[in-house]
């Protein structure tokens, strides 16, 4: 992102998301993204995968995304000229954001407390459990990968119930569906 981006008011911690029972870096990450998209300007970025450019178009505000895409319209005729297109800005960005957040994470796992309750009450997905585990000293590291594991024990046994009522017509219960995506690859709109 530009210096020019305005400053955005993000200010959650990785402790206040583990309260909302779902993968707190998900939580963390998926609102800076979409607080970027919101608050986009044409001097903010003008290089998009096809994920934030259509994320653009569907969330920012009209004026905004009308004048971002003139930006990148004039931007991509100079890109070709300089040999090609460079990565996405916003992705660029989010995936620093991330980072971020997971060495929030690391740092709050030195808290005794914290790592117990994570170990006893933690969701995190999948992904973000398994850069964590690279990221945490071993006995912190094996605290996550168990956490890991009974998330994905605890998940599977819901998908189990929730598959034999659907196979009789009942389909209360389907967010356990999403819930499952989530675990597997992040939460909706995080791209990867």
């Amino acid at each position: 992102m530009s210096q020019n981006a305005s400053p955005l008011t993000t200010a959650s911690t990785v402790l206040q998301a583990l309260a909302k029972g779902v993968c707190p870096i998900c939580t963390l990450v998926r609102a800076y993204q979409n607080e970027l998209i919101e608050q986009m300007t044409p001097q903010g970025a003008t290089r998009f995968c096809n994920f934030h450019a259509w994320a653009i178009a569907a969330s920012a505000p009209a004026t905004s995304a009308a004048y971002v895409f003139v930006a990148m319209l004039k931007d991509h005729r100079e890109m070709l000229k300089a040999g090609g297109i460079q990565d996405c800005d916003l992705c660029t960005s989010v995936r620093a954001h991330e980072i971020e957040r997971l060495k929030e994470f690391e740092r709050d796992m030195q808290r005794e407390r914290f790592a117990d309750w994570i170990q006893n009450y933690g969701t995190v997905c999948r992904w973000h459990g398994e850069e964590l585990q690279s990221m945490l000293p071993s006995s912190q590291a094996q605290a996550i990968k168990k956490l890991l594991a009974a998330n994905e024990r605890e998940l599977q046994e819901a998908l189990v119930i929730f598959a034999r009522k659907a196979r009789h017509g009942g389909h209360a219960g389907g967010g356990i569906l999403g819930k499952a995506a989530e675990f597997l690859v992040a939460q909706r709109g995080i791209t990867r």
